[in-house]
């Protein structure tokens, strides 16, 4: 059987509701997107539930769903993945937690979640914090993406099962961080280890406090790195790696600025491939990361390629600023489609729906689109929501496009 290169488009956060800004359509409505669009009219569409409906995907479970996953059977823990996607290494018996650098007042109040999504000097501060062993419990902190963190808490007889000190996303200002604690008083094991987390948590802001990048940052008005939040505790487990369909043999290679999208990636098996270039955000090099998928396609038989920004977009409310983002992937792929055209099969859909209006992922069904060697016209002329619901695929769950991506 013929290898054919596959390429599948995760477009985090790409779908959407009609804003009022747009003149009622979708960021993805609104867009000029000539590429997608003739994909579309010479391919399949359908629409996908990332869970079921219902549920309101993460990026965690629209992601293990587009790698083949259920993720009603299969799961990860956050922390674990971001650790990974650290290039931190995790022991049977570690504690890996998924965190924020973040800023607290005079009184130690929440001022910024996110310390300002810090970028600059993050591997100094991290460093500061990796030598720090409470009682006998090792800490390691690892850094991500802008102002994510990972704390891996190495020791005998810890365990997962607590709450972490972020209080979370909304009306977080002005109160201080939580106490960690563990989800049940009499699990010993747990409540050691939030008190392990805590004392830590508490040692790190004196030692943060004081740091050169964070007085720097001051003197600049920039908000300081001198605290961090952190949830989403987990251990590590097996995890069963994707079979490849019978017959193509093929290997994979994620390319992506996310830390979590490459942890879950390396977790199912996939390689990763990234530059500090790609940011995970709206000013990543679109460019150079399908100039990476040409290359990678070259060398693996499959490449998943994550784009970030449509989702920051979304999360800020800003709906103008996400539909010119899709119109740039939109460009930069039909550049890609000069080489590539008529030699690969590609799929693009996204992880879940984020809604411009609120800020949040919302449990709508993501379009799906898929175009290339074998794959049909069905009556669908444009890439959208709507228009994409009426296409051959219909509506499915998201974990069973990779059979229909190798059909």
């Amino acid at each position: 059987m013929q290898k054919i290169p596959r390429l599948l488009m995760i477009v985090d956060g790409m779908g959407d509701r009609l804003i009022d800004e747009l003149g009622d359509k979708t960021p993805l409505q609104a867009a000029n997107i000539p590429v997608l669009d003739r994909l579309a009219a010479e391919g399949q569409c359908g629409v996908a539930d990332p869970v079921k409906r219902g549920i309101v995907a993460t990026t965690v479970s629209g992601t293990l769903a587009i790698l083949g996953y259920d993720p009603l059977k299969h799961s990860i823990a956050r922390g674990v993945i971001e650790a990974h996607g650290c290039e931190m290494k995790i022991m049977p018996g570690d504690v890996a937690i998924r965190g924020n650098w973040a800023t607290l007042d005079n009184h130690g109040k929440i001022i910024d979640r996110r310390a300002g999504r810090i970028r600059e000097g993050t591997k100094d501060l991290a460093s500061s914090l990796s030598n720090i062993k409470i009682e006998d419990v090792s800490v390691e902190v690892g850094v991500g993406t802008e102002h994510r963190i990972a704390v891996v808490l190495r020791g005998e007889g810890l365990q997962d099962s607590l709450i972490g000190s972020d209080p979370g996303d909304h009306s977080h200002f002005g109160i201080k961080p939580c106490l960690p604690v563990a989800l049940k008083e009499q699990d010993e094991k747990s409540v050691r280890t939030a008190k392990i987390l805590n004392l830590f948590e508490l040692e790190a802001r004196k030692i943060l406090a004081r740091h050169p990048k964070n007085l720097e940052r001051v003197s600049k008005g920039l908000f300081a790195a001198n605290a961090i939040l952190t949830r989403e505790p987990g251990q590590i487990k097996a995890f069963p790696k994707i079979k490849r369909p019978s017959g193509f043999g093929l290997s994979g290679v994620c390319i992506s600025g996310d830390d979590t999208i490459s942890g879950i990636s390396l977790l199912t098996g996939l390689n990763v491939c990234k530059t500090p270039s790609m940011t995970a955000n709206m000013d990543t090099d679109l460019k150079q990361k399908f100039m990476f998928a040409s290359k990678m396609l070259s060398k693996f038989g499959v490449v998943v390629l994550h784009i970030k920004g449509c989702d920051i977009a979304a999360h800020n409310r800003e709906a103008k600023k996400k539909s010119e983002f899709l119109e740039k992937i939109d460009a930069e792929l039909g550049r890609f489609l000069n080489k590539w055209e008529g030699k690969l099969r590609i799929a693009v859909t996204a992880d879940h729906a984020t809604w411009s209006k609120k800020g949040i992922h919302v449990d709508d069904p993501v379009p799906v689109l898929l175009h290339g060697e074998g794959i049909s016209a069905d009556s669908v002329k444009r890439f959208d929501e709507f228009q994409a619901s009426k296409g051959s695929l219909g509506l499915f769950r998201l974990h069973k496009l990779w059979e229909k991506f190798f059909a």
